[in-house]
């Protein structure tokens, strides 16, 4: 755990000119059945050093359909900040609507150890915002993590593509073009800690890499399940 955190430390520090995101959420998850699960949760983004950029409230439901496939689907109210200022306007609130699937490549197809998890998540996503207007982006995720037979830390790893089907809008003397474009990648890297009660902390060093340039990420996360 000691070198654990050494590396992100060394990581970050190596980054120190690059603007930092620092991102911290909390949720609860409460197993219906089986093949059911509800969660909701808590969280903000924020850029070190500049403040708050958006705080969140986030409600999800899974369905499992068959041995290794569900499908999701969730929402996201969120309040859009810059600074320490904490401004309820309507101008700054946006929504996003997620529907989408995971596939666990292994449980799915019966193959490689059972403590090593290999998933797919394939999710469209709709951020409606009244000033921004309404963005359409498509999300593929691949997950990898090992559970470390009687030990605490599960290593994981992910990498996440983001393509926008409205990002470059046209406007001709005829008609209106709507095209798109890859508008980012996103990298994650950390350690599951397990906790009694069913309880978990991930923490996670990332890098989140867009048009206008890369940004080092530091992601804290917390989970109860019931």
């Amino acid at each position: 755990m000691r070198k654990y955190v050494l590396y992100i430390s060394s990581f970050f520090i190596l980054q120190a000119n690059a603007q930092t995101g620092l991102w911290m959420d909390a949720d609860i998850t409460k197993k219906w059945n089986k093949n059911q699960s509800s969660e909701i949760g808590i969280g903000n983004r924020q850029n070190l050093g500049l403040g708050i950029d958006r705080i969140f409230l986030d409600a999800g439901h899974q369905v499992q359909l068959l041995d290794g496939l569900q499908i999701e689907a969730a929402y996201r109210l969120a309040l859009n900040e810059k600074g320490d200022q904490l401004v309820l306007a309507g101008d700054r609130l946006s929504q996003r609507i997620q529907l989408g699937f995971k596939l666990s490549i292994l449980d799915a197809f019966d193959i490689g150890p059972k403590r090593l998890s290999l998933s797919w998540t394939s999710t469209q996503q709709w951020r409606l915002s009244a000033v921004q207007g309404t963005s359409s982006i498509w999300r593929n995720k691949l997950s990898l993590d090992y559970d470390v037979k009687n030990f605490p830390l599960t290593p994981l790893m992910s990498v996440e593509h983001f393509y926008q089907w409205n990002a470059n809008v046209v406007y001709t003397p005829t008609e209106v073009l709507i095209r798109g474009t890859t508008v980012q990648w996103r990298y994650f890297a950390g350690v599951e800690i397990e906790l009694p009660k069913k309880q978990s902390i991930k923490i996670q060093a990332g890098l989140r890499q867009r048009s206008s340039g890369n940004q080092p990420l530091l992601r804290f996360s917390y989970n109860k399940t019931f």
